[in-house]
């Protein structure tokens, strides 16, 4: 949907004002926007399946393990499709202000793309690289965005999402290598003249929100703090915004409708993106992509 068409619907979730924040920056901001007693489900739900994971040796699909893991100390990076595991999730990725927010911003016919949680272990938790969204799941426009929910207090030590506001806008890079290798990540030497240096740090208390664009630049460090950094990280797209690869990740909601009606149309815009790798055969994570090559992202 064309950005002014979306914003002849009133926004629900915020003011005009605040909309318009994301059409000019690519990302939006809400502290603390997450009670207690939701936080509290979503947490417990979460270290279940961390409980479950002590008996794991190996990553799976599904669930991606840090360096370290045993069953008496288990550290995980990801844990993938949640709204499969547990009604919580689902429940929270269907029904909550989430879907509100992603309707003000992608237009009133919104659909589901993934759940996932990123745990970021204290004492050296994975760093992920400077990279865009759009480029694991190219889509016929533009209007996809991410959710970053935050579990728990994240501070500047515990490894925080920066995002480069105003990269939206473009280019969208390629995340191969100059070989073709895929790295799930944007070499430095491209990232020249993408204004690093303006990076927006964000931080906030537990049941802290954020979004971003599909195309927004963004990173977070290592986590050198003494706690974990348990996030989820949930993905919409508007209703017209159609895949054109087969998803990383593919539970039983992926693409459902959860606001709205079905458009009955695919809007394109122009631009180029280089297609991901061919996932219909299985995806281990961004981690391991970017991981078996460097852990740590270049420096703003």
């Amino acid at each position: 949907m064309r950005w002014e068409d979306v914003c002849a619907h009133a926004p629900r979730a915020m003011s005009s004002e605040v909309r318009e924040r994301w059409a000019t920056d690519g990302y939006l901001a809400f502290p603390a926007l997450i009670d207690d007693a939701t936080l509290a489900g979503l947490t417990g739900a979460l270290e279940a399946i961390i409980d479950r994971s002590r008996t794991m040796t190996e990553s799976t699909h599904f669930i991606d393990l840090d360096a370290g893991h045993t069953a008496t100390a288990p550290r995980l990076r990801r844990a993938a499709c949640l709204d499969d595991v547990d009604e919580v999730f689902w429940d929270f990725c269907s029904n909550s202000v989430l879907v509100d927010i992603a309707a003000d911003i992608l237009g009133p016919n919104v659909r589901f793309r993934e759940a996932y949680a990123n745990l970021k272990w204290s004492g050296g938790g994975a760093a992920v690289r400077w990279h865009q969204d759009l480029a694991f799941y190219p889509h016929t426009n533009t209007s996809t965005c991410q959710f970053i929910v935050s579990l728990e207090e994240v501070t500047g030590e515990r490894g925080p999402l920066q995002v480069v506001p105003g990269s939206h806008r473009g280019p969208a890079y390629s995340h191969y290598t100059a070989d073709g290798t895929w790295i799930g990540a944007i070499e430095p030497e491209r990232l020249a003249d993408a204004n690093l240096d303006s990076a927006v740090e964000l931080t906030g208390p537990a049941g802290s929100v954020s979004v971003h664009h599909g195309l927004m630049l963004h990173h977070s460090a290592q986590n050198h703090s003494d706690r974990n950094r348990p996030v989820l990280v949930i993905t919409y797209t508007a209703a017209d915004s159609i895949p054109y690869t087969a998803p990383p990740y593919r539970s039983s909601h992926h693409g459902e409708l959860v606001r709205g009606i079905e458009p009955g149309v695919a809007h394109h815009e122009e631009l180029t993106l280089v297609l991901p790798p061919d996932w219909s055969h299985g995806y281990s994570s961004l981690f391991a992509h970017q991981h078996d090559r460097t852990s740590e992202p270049p420096a703003t």
